[in-house]
């Protein structure tokens, strides 16, 4: 049954005509935006065999000593149901998570993976030695199109490639056309299929300077409406294994691992805010959670299970010791969880309470096989963080698609639900990039306390999509002022055209039942399951034009300060608006056009003590404060 809900949910997720409620494709990958790889080392990395890769480390990129390129996100977002925690995904972004400059809409080259040397001409270890093609070397993989991304369409492809060192020249010994998963499933009746290649051509790549290569062809949507253009054709690929004295059915691997990421233990949220968790704790964790545990192996394995939660100084306050218990082969059982110790009752647990505005917990998932000999120890221990901050979050922080409406001044409305009454004082949206940046159009920033009947607390014109080039950051919207809600409330947007916004959308979480949107007069709620990015910022007041996870640095002079009120900004060349906020976060004096070079503003109207100055220039952001005395 799970599995005919996920083929129907991917169904209608690829569903292209044009519709009032849309999912799309992204045109960035945030996790990768600016976080270029450090490996510029000149030193040549050989490996000798087995080379074992199956990505489940906690980098987004590929390992150093495994591979010399980083185009391709290491992640457990974009694939379902995988063979180990963690895959590779292939797409249309390069190494900086940004489309690549040559993406048109016919195939073009997009991510390659590359491995280092590898020695094919030797074995090493207790019994060193030339390699020979009677040794059955062996090349493996699992792959996967689209998963929970994009299909692929025909014309696409995924490739692997052999060097030679003899021949200097790259040879195709694999590929495979795109396709959908839904229609994969129903051709292999699995959802990875596991391809074995055997290495015979001693001449070609029996040296020390072997290589292989995975490359993916990836085409743009060629779709009228820009707003809708974004990140296609994915493809996933795991498990990756290069060894000797193999065979070609040879799928058999002494490992038992985890499938699925960490989850939260509160029953509806990725996080929230410290003081409302605190106020009905028990009404906000789960009963028990679901890990899913693969045995790759071909007998059965005793193992054992347990979680920690920690605390911020690393303390264990609470440990869940499983014991043990026999766990199938993944072939023919398939997946499994145990009943008593992969869902724990945590009914019996509820985070302990601390001081402060906020906490967080690291909860630490391992299993354990019973016997020695696990092939890769990293895929039995998972983690998750989980955080109470100031914002609600239903999302985990990683988008898969994007999300819009049309037409025109069509409404979406997203639902919380507080424990006490709290003041609103902002909303953080994840924005995904449109091709061309054709999706920064302005529209309101809408707060509801009810859809039936409708009633607006609080909007705000002006607004519209903005970027931010870093890992994981939100753009914050702030109010003018703190909007007192209680109960269930709503935020989002009412646009102002019929182009697509494309906020985050996350399929590995689901809180459909929480988003609604109005396109001809009538709240609906929303046919897809998974969660927008949009967070309420909630409590006390905030620091003035800071993104919680931003790292955007730039040069802002004020002077002079502390002052009687009349000071002068100094900012360059650019023409950035400027906004200033008083201690309560109240904004007090904005300019939308600046002359180049210097500002000079007096505020001597206004009492004495700290106002927070907030400079912006399309998508960059400067802050400050400045001394009134």
């Amino acid at each position: 049954m799970k599995k005919q809900f996920l083929i129907i949910l991917l169904f209608l997720i690829s569903f292209t005509a044009i519709a009032q409620e849309v999912i799309t494709g992204l045109i960035s990958n945030p996790k990768m935006l600016k976080h270029i790889s450090n490996n510029s080392s000149k030193t040549e990395i050989y490996r000798s065999i087995p080379f074992v890769d199956d990505f489940s480390s906690e980098n987004i990129y590929p390992a150093d000593t495994l591979w010399k390129d980083k185009n391709v996100f290491i992640n457990n977002d974009y694939c379902l149901f995988p063979p180990s925690v963690n895959v590779a995904t292939f797409d249309a972004l390069d190494k900086d998570g940004k489309l690549y400059a040559q993406a048109i809409a016919t195939a073009f080259p997009a991510d390659t993976l590359t491995s280092v040397k590898v020695r094919l001409d030797s074995v090493f270890g207790l019994s060193p030695g030339p390699l020979h093609v009677n040794d059955s070397v062996y090349f493996s993989f699992f792959y996967q199109p689209q998963g929970l991304g994009n299909a692929p369409e025909a014309e696409d492809s995924l490739l692997l490639e052999f060097y030679s060192a003899t021949d200097t020249k790259w040879y195709k010994v694999w590929g495979a056309s795109g396709t959908t998963m839904t229609n994969f499933h129903n051709t292999y009746g699995e959802y990875f299929k596991f391809i074995t290649i055997p290495i015979t051509d001693s001449l070609k790549y029996f040296s020390k300077d072997f290589q292989f290569r995975f490359r993916n062809y990836a085409s743009l949507a060629n779709n009228s409406i820009p707003s809708w253009a974004g990140n296609v054709d994915q493809w996933n690929i795991d498990y990756v294994y290069l060894g000797k004295n193999r065979i070609g059915t040879d799928s058999i691997f002494n490992d038992l691992v985890f499938v699925n990421k960490a989850p939260s233990f509160l029953k509806y949220y990725q996080a929230m805010p410290w003081n409302q968790y605190l106020n009905n704790p028990a009404s906000e964790m789960k009963d028990s959670i679901n890990n899913l545990i693969s045995n790759m192996n071909d007998i059965t394995k005793n193992s054992s299970y347990k979680f920690d939660v920690y605390d911020k100084t690393g303390t264990s306050v609470f440990p869940y010791p499983g014991g043990s218990y026999n766990i199938e082969p993944f072939i023919p059982y398939g997946y499994q969880t145990c009943p008593q110790h992969a869902h724990p009752q945590l009914g019996v647990f509820t985070f302990p309470s601390a001081t402060g505005d906020s906490a967080s917990f690291d909860i630490v998932h391992v299993v354990r096989d019973g016997l020695p000999g696990d092939y890769l120890p990293y895929n039995d221990t998972i983690r998750f963080k989980q955080k109470f901050y100031n914002y609600y979050a239903y999302d985990d922080g990683c988008p898969e698609a994007g999300y819009g409406l049309t037409p025109a001044n069509s409404k979406l409305a997203y639902k919380f639900d507080l424990n006490i009454p709290d003041s609103l004082r902002a909303v953080d949206f994840f924005w995904n990039r449109t091709y061309n940046d054709a999706s920064q159009k302005y529209f309101y920033l809408t707060v509801w306390s009810s859809l039936s009947p409708e009633t607006i607390i609080y909007q705000k014109s002006g607004c519209k999509p903005q970027y931010v080039d870093s890992l994981n950051v939100f753009y914050r919207y702030y109010l003018d002022n703190p909007i007192p809600v209680s109960g269930s409330f709503y935020v989002g947007w009412k646009q102002t055209t019929a182009d697509f916004l494309n906020v985050g959308f996350d399929f590995n979480t689901n809180s459909g039942n929480n988003i609604f949107y109005n396109t001809a007069g009538t709240w609906y709620q929303s046919m897809y399951s998974g969660s927008l990015m949009i967070r309420p910022v909630l409590g006390k007041p905030l620091p003035v034009g800071i993104n919680e996870n931003a790292t955007i640095n730039m040069s802002l002079h004020v002077y002079p300060n502390p002052t009687n009120g009349a000071f002068t900004i100094s900012y360059g060349t650019l023409q950035p608006a400027i906004y200033i906020y008083n201690s309560l976060g109240k904004l007090i004096y904005v300019k939308e056009k600046t002359s180049q070079g210097s500002e000079q503003i007096d505020l001597s109207g206004y009492n004495k003590g700290i106002y927070f100055i907030k400079m912006q220039n399309g998508e960059k952001i400067w802050t400050n404060r400045i001394i009134i005395q």
